[in-house]
């Protein structure tokens, strides 16, 4: 991969010269709108709302939650305007930063957290110098991972994702967390992420962005991966809802955890390859394009992975996407990489085996193999072997009233046919399993793929 493996250190945009990094673990509020359709940024963020609010800090020191000396600070860091509070902080950082995470560890009101997070939230989001100046505090009783981490599971969605947007910015400006605050960190996101739609949207999004921003060090990537976290993550993949956002943020997290050896074999099944290859077909958007091929791009040399892909059908999805137009110039790279590879591929190795593999799993692409003449040539006898069972599944796939999808029925359609024409007994065979009318039916099918291939089916069957 293109991606250096740096043990305990923050993977930068600058070390890995690839434009796919850039601000990738922020929280991109850009997409948000658009998966929000009419919510405007300022509906879902109240900023505006938020920052004229005034909580009253001096009745926190009268109730001795915080010290007078805290009150005054942000009393006056209060009557700033946004673009010089940052500059007021960094005069006595260490005073300004333990007052806040005084403020946001002992005082529970909402009013105050969502002030003092949308404010370092949005400082944040303009200089990381401002989350740098926390630096000082890590590993202290004030420790603001551990602070924001405890903030993270508020009930209030605005104070959740916004403490998850400040944990994001630390990060990012090179906080390391401590080995126990990255492990709840983790829990955490784990925790949240495999409940029922307890969160809005733009709260489970910040919640998962926490876990981008993590998977940038090497040694965090495999805490993850030996937590489990694929198993979090994959059911994540497959109930998307159409949420291109949680697409690109969960293939995001696949595409870091490609960097890492010691996850690569487990990255490289059919399984992820499907699910992926799936949303590839699904989805046009380039980041999500661009993960998900830089993904495979890391995972090609690994086991069976060039393997896995051809049975996918990724040969003819590569193709076709070349035709289209991109922007992302790592998009054509990895196209091209990929391409050369599975091509390869399939010349070399359109084997039996895994097309058993494909036709068993039920989910049947066109690749290669099928239109073939030479595969079929060569191996039309082997559907003779265990039973017949590769065949009879075909058979089963054109059976009317089976609830397969019509791309499945015409591929089957069209191997059917393809057995007849190849196989000596191909004809009797078919005949004998009781398979004339299935493929009779289907020459009324209102789907224009599955008629095609039923036709040149029976035409097959009426000369051999």
């Amino acid at each position: 991969g293109r991606l250096p493996v740096c043990s305990s250190q923050v993977i930068e945009e600058a070390e890995v010269g690839h434009s796919r990094l850039v601000m990738v673990a922020e929280f991109d509020r850009e997409a948000l709108l658009e998966e929000s359709g009419n919510i405007s940024s300022e509906a879902i963020w109240r900023t505006t709302e938020i920052r004229s609010l005034k909580p009253n800090w001096t009745s926190f020191r009268d109730a001795r939650l915080i010290e007078d000396r805290d009150a005054q600070l942000l009393i006056r860091f209060q009557r700033e305007p946004l673009h010089t509070q940052g500059a007021l902080m960094s005069e006595d950082s260490q005073a300004f930063c333990l007052a806040f995470l005084t403020i946001l560890k002992n005082v529970n009101n909402e009013e105050s957290m969502q002030y003092l997070l949308t404010t370092l939230d949005e400082l944040m989001k303009d200089s990381r110098d401002v989350a740098k100046l926390f630096k000082q505090m890590v590993g202290s009783r004030m420790d603001p991972f551990s602070v924001l981490t405890d903030l993270m599971s508020k009930p209030d969605d605005l104070v959740a994702a916004r403490a998850c947007n400040v944990v994001v910015h630390f990060i990012n400006a090179g906080l390391v967390p401590t080995e126990n605050s990255v492990r709840s960190l983790m829990d955490f996101v784990r925790t949240e992420t495999q409940r029922d739609s307890k969160h809005k949207k733009f709260c489970f999004l910040a919640i998962l962005s926490v876990l981008q921003a993590l998977l940038r060090d090497h040694e965090r990537r495999i805490v993850f991966y030996e937590a489990k976290g694929l198993h979090m993550l994959i059911p994540l993949l497959k109930n998307h809802n159409g949420n291109t956002q949680l697409i690109y943020q969960v293939c995001h997290c696949i595409w870091l955890l490609s960097y890492t050896n010691e996850i690569k074999p487990r990255l490289a099944d059919m399984q992820i390859a499907a699910i992926l290859t799936h949303i590839l077909k699904q989805v046009q958007k380039e980041k999500v394009v661009r993960m998900i091929l830089g993904t495979f791009v890391n995972l090609i040399s690994e086991g069976e992975m060039v393997n896995v892909l051809s049975v996918c059908g990724a040969h003819r999805l590569l193709e076709n996407m070349k035709q289209r137009t991109w922007n992302d110039e790592d998009i054509n790279s990895d196209m091209d990489t990929l391409l050369e590879k599975v091509s390869l591929n399939v010349e070399t190795r359109s084997n039996f085996d895994d097309y058993s593999k494909e036709i068993l799993s039920g989910e049947l692409e066109w690749t290669p193999m099928h239109r073939s003449i030479a595969f079929w040539d060569k191996n039309v006898h082997k559907f003779l072997e265990k039973d017949m069972t590769v065949l009879k599944t075909l058979l089963e796939y054109i059976k009317p009233g089976t609830s397969v999808e019509n791309k499945t029925i015409a591929i089957a359609l069209h191997d059917v046919g393809e057995f007849v024409r190849a196989h000596p007994s191909g004809k009797a065979l078919v005949t004998k399993h009781g398979a004339k009318p299935y493929i009779m039916h289907h020459l009324t099918s209102h789907d224009q793929s599955v008629n095609k291939e039923a036709l040149l089916c029976v035409q097959k069957l009426m000369c051999h």
